[in-house]
Order: structure tokens, then sequence, then C-alpha cells
């Protein structure tokens, strides 16, 4: 059997992998790629590596060989399977510094073998990419069909960068808005992303596009035109069942709405929607996070700026029930943040609870306090940022492990971008949040840029920078990638 090497500072190995079903066996060739433009990031020194195929989410591997940098493996077969992935571990003594995963990959014996490819990095690195996205900043990317879908910033090209290929291609392009609320779209066919909202030519957009990405292609756009969806500061989410929520944002008139609009995709095609009910305190600029990925989980919808004046920050949370399109009764569910704050951050925690993050308060001064709802006792403190961490266009990334990466950002409204990034982690013991800086940093300094959790357990990071306008890629610890 033949394999492709993986050339790192540390020396060459040559990975030959076979997988088998009765008599057929397939030579699988992983590509491993290594940081070209960080040498910072860029395994060096180590002194054994461990390969190994397993199910993806499964503790226990398939076939497993630990062997010396410049060393030749080969790894005994394992079955055909369509849910596959190759880990690759570098250790110097007893410590892993090094890893990668591929993502989720099927084998089968009447198809040709995949070439997956596998990052692999220094643990807890910024690894800078020798890639030139398209510059933009108030973005968003989301996780969709395995691969970074990068829109909006007042660009109108579609970005997609795949981790199965690490290749960056822009595959359509859309009207050029900023401030547009993006979910995940659909349970019939391919997944796609809806784009809604935000400002176009200087007004609010009353306008959907949704976005399909298609292998080797160009991507398939559905655009619809709905004066409801002209809205700025409205929130998207994403429901259990395909469905799409878009909560609040201000309208044309700039005042905001209490409005929710539903988003269906139907064998007749995509249909809108406005809820029966509506926010008891219309609000812009808040955030909306659905409870778990149970069937019918609900929405906290919490924060943001009421009418009138920036100044009136809305404290009280509101809980809306997809199944029912019911809110909960304010005589039943009521809580107030113990900080009212809008342009937060809100990350679903491992215990289900919610962590509210940044923000400015109802004085337009960033909030460095933490806060976290429990459904059982409301907002509680948590804890606080770093004096170094950004507070507003701040990213958060909830890590495979649980704990959430906060990236960039300004310390002050309209002051300087930061290339600081932390980690926040919840203390199931007391319910307080450890919130600790990470070593490495970014690149160069970002705000108003996007992050996402891509599906081989890195975090691709972008825009929101003018010098150098490139991506980000970071490795979070093993822990959690299975």
């Amino acid at each position: 059997m033949s394999g492709r090497a993986a050339r790192a500072a540390a020396g060459a190995a040559a990975a030959c992998l076979a997988l088998a079903a009765c008599d057929d066996v397939v030579r699988l060739e992983p590509v491993f790629e290594l940081p070209t433009i960080d040498d910072a990031a860029t395994p060096r020194d180590l002194d054994s590596l461990e390969l190994a195929i397993a199910h993806a989410g499964s503790p226990t591997d398939l076939t497993f060989q630990s062997f010396r940098p410049g060393d030749r493996v080969e790894l005994s077969p394992v079955s055909f399977a369509d849910d596959l992935v190759v880990h690759l571990t570098g250790r110097i003594g007893d410590s892993v510094v090094a890893y990668g995963r591929t993502c989720a990959f099927a084998v089968s014996a009447d198809a040709a073998p995949p070439s997956p490819h596998l990052w692999f990095s220094r643990n807890l690195t910024f690894a800078s990419l020798a890639l030139a996205p398209v510059p933009r900043t108030g973005g968003a990317a989301t996780d969709l069909a395995s691969g970074a879908l990068v829109v909006g910033g007042g660009v109108a090209a579609v970005e997609r960068f795949d981790p199965r290929t690490g290749q960056l291609a822009t595959i359509g392009q859309l009207a050029p808005r900023t401030g547009a609320a993006v979910a995940p779209f659909g349970s019939l066919g391919a997944p796609r992303l809806a784009i809604t909202g935000g400002v176009l030519d200087g007004a609010p957009a009353g306008l959907l596009e949704l976005v399909e990405p298609v292998a080797g292609g160009p991507a398939r756009i559905e655009r619809l035109e709905d004066p409801r969806l002209a809205r700025t500061g409205a929130t998207a989410t994403a429901l259990t069942d395909g469905r799409v929520v878009v909560i609040g944002g201000r309208g044309p008139t700039d005042m905001p709405t209490g409005d929710l609009i539903e988003l269906e995709a139907t064998s007749a095609g995509t249909e809108l929607r406005t809820v029966r009910v509506a926010l008891a305190h219309p609000r812009a600029e808040h955030s909306a996070t659905r409870l778990g990925d149970d069937v019918g989980a609900p929405v906290l919808i919490a924060g943001g700026v009421g009418p009138g004046a920036a100044s009136n920050t809305v404290g009280i949370a509101e809980l809306w029930h997809p199944l029912s399109g019911d809110l909960a009764s304010p005589a039943k569910f009521s809580p107030s943040m113990i900080v009212p704050r809008r342009g937060h951050r809100a990350e679903l925690m491992p215990d289900g609870s919610v962590l509210m993050i940044g923000g400015l308060d109802t004085m337009g001064q960033p909030i460095r306090m933490l806060e976290r709802f429990v459904i059982d006792a409301g907002f509680v403190p948590a804890g606080e940022l770093p004096l170094t961490s950004g507070v507003v266009e701040i990213t958060t990334t909830r890590l495979p492990d649980g704990r959430i990466l906060i990236t960039g950002g300004r310390t002050t409204p309209g002051g300087d971008p930061v290339n600081t990034a932390s980690i926040a982690r919840l203390d199931v013991v007391d319910g307080t949040v450890d919130v600790v800086p990470t070593v490495d940093r970014l690149a160069v300094p970002r705000a108003g840029h996007h992050a996402v959790l891509l599906c081989d357990g890195t975090v691709w990071i972008g825009g929101g920078a003018a010098d150098p306008p490139g991506a980000e890629r970071y490795n979070p610890p093993p822990l959690g990638r299975r």
C-alpha cells in the first residue's frame, strides 16, 4: 500500500490507511495540511505521533498506531462506513501539543476513495492562512453542509471555505447589505442559508435570500421580496424542525417592532407568515437563543433597545414556544437581566443555561459583567470579561468541549479593534464562569468580524480587519473533538 506524505518541521511520515469489507480493499490517502505562513503554529520537535481511525463521535479507535516522526506507518484495515474520521496527535513527552482530525467522511467499495483533509497544527494557536478572502466588516459566517458560508458586510460575494478540501471559493452573488440576520434554513432537501433584512442602499431591506451550496459549482440562490422583513437589528433563529423565526428589529420608521416572522420550506416553496403573537416588549439589537436541540425547544429573547432613545434598554426577557406559537405568559415568565444590555452575544452553555456576553448598557457604556440565564433561577451573575477583552463587535464561538471562544472586538464603542482572545468556561459546581485570556492572539486586530466552528473542530475567523484582510484558523484542544 502506498500513501501521501505528511511533512512537518519535525519530519515526514507516510500514512497508509486501508478500509476493507470482505475481499475488497480501498486505499485511503488523507491529506495532512500544515500552517504554511505561520511558523508559531507549526508543530516542531515532536517526540511521537499517533494516527487513528474512528467513527465520528466515538471515543474508541477502530485502529491506532504510535510512531516517531519520519517513520512509515500502516494501519490495519477497518470496515467501510459513512462516518469515519482520521485523527493525528503530536506529543512532546507525555503532553499533547498538536492535534488534528478530518471531518466525517464515507468510504464504500463502489465509490472512489476520498482524500480527507486534516489540519494539523499546535494546539491553542491562531494560524494565519495563505488565503485571501474578500475584505468585509459586519458580515456573518455559518457552518452549512460541512463548510463555512460567509455572507454580508456590504459585500456581494458569497464565499465558502471547505475544510474537507482546504479551499476557499466564491460561489455566488447577493445583495450587498450590512447587518442582515442569518440562520440555517429548511428541512426539505439540501440545507440552505437564509439572509433576511439588514441595510441596503441606506434603507432596511425587505428581502429574503436563500443560498444553497452545490458541490463543485455555483450556489443556487432564491430571492423573495417581502416588506415585513424590512428591518435592522433583528435576529434569525433556526428551529429544530427546519423553520427560521425572525424576531424584532427596527422597521423603516426606525422604531423597534415586536413582530415575529416564520420562514418555512414547503413543497410549494418558501412560505413567510407573521406569528399571531407579538413581543410584549418590542426590541432591536437583542439576542434570541434556542434552548437546546429537543423538538420544540423554546427561544429565549433577551436584552435589546426598545422604542424611544437608545437608552431605553429592555431588561425583561421573553420566551417563545415554536410548537404552540405562543409566548410564555408574563405572569409566569418575566425575568429581568441584572444589567439590561444591547448589542451583546448570547451562547448556550453545556448545562442548558445561556451566557450573556458584552454589549452596552442604558448609558451606552460597555458591560464587562457576565450574566447567565437559568430556567429556574432567571439571570444570575457569572463573572467578568478581562480588561483586555473586546466588549462590542466581538465574536463568540462554542467549542467542541463546551467552552466559549471570545475573539477581537472593541473595548469601547468606536475604539480601536483588539487582537485579544479569551476562553469562557462554566464551573458546574458553583455556576460561575471563568474567563481566561488565551496565550496566543489574533494575527491582526479585528472588530465586526466573523467566526464559525468547522466540522473538524477548528474555528474559521475572517473579516473585520483592514491590513491584512486574510483569515485565521484556531485549533482548540482535542477534548470534545472525537
